[in-house]
């Protein structure tokens, strides 16, 4: 049973800023319409941002591929997160690595965001540690420690694309909101590429 307008005005106006924000940035498009109405009169009445609710907006509208691409490129132009560089633009990878102790085994996939030198260090090192690790597990070990190598081979041919690559674009779609609030705000688009969740 979906909660009534009232209940949500309670539990909006007891919640801090931050996470006020934060359901307004990222899971605005997942809200019933009076509820997103009242988030931002909510908001409105708070005196935040009126970047806030244009996040909000960003994220019930249709993105075609030309916004996409002026979000992407928002991104793309930062530094990288990890070696502070600017010469290349930013991309995504997916890394994949092992680590298997007998009747354990333990895969990981990480999303990273940086320039194509870091992401194709990343691959490597997690194509490295599932070498030395990942076999020893079994029957999973096995098995995953080859489903790790290609995934990290397979996306490896995809950082150094010239343009964003499908990871990065969906990397994109799913923060449009945040980066809509935060267009202008070059410390707020590097926190959404350092700290990926």
């Amino acid at each position: 049973m979906e909660p009534s307008l009232d209940q949500l005005r309670k539990n909006y106006e007891r919640f801090d800023d931050n996470k006020l924000i934060r359901i307004a940035t990222e899971d605005a498009a997942g809200l019933r319409p009076e509820a997103v109405d009242l988030l931002k009169q909510v908001i409105k009445e708070r005196g935040l941002a009126e970047s806030i609710t244009k996040g909000i907006d960003a994220q019930l509208q249709e993105v075609d591929d030309q916004k996409l691409s002026e979000y992407a490129e928002l991104l793309r132009s930062l530094p990288c997160p990890i070696c502070k560089s600017t010469d290349e633009k930013l991309n995504a990878t997916m890394t994949g690595s092992v680590i298997s102790f007998i009747i354990m085994t333990n895969y990981e996939k990480e999303l990273k965001v940086a320039c194509p030198d870091c992401l194709d260090k990343a691959n490597n090192k997690a194509m490295i540690k599932s070498v030395l690790f990942g076999w020893w597990g079994f029957p999973w070990g096995i098995i995953r420690t080859p489903q790790a190598l290609l995934l990290n081979n397979r996306m490896k041919k995809q950082n150094r694309l010239s343009e964003p690559n499908d990871l990065f674009n969906a990397f994109v779609l799913g923060r449009i909101g945040r980066l809509e609030a935060n267009r202008n705000n070059t410390n707020e688009l590097r926190e959404i590429i350092r700290h990926i969740r």
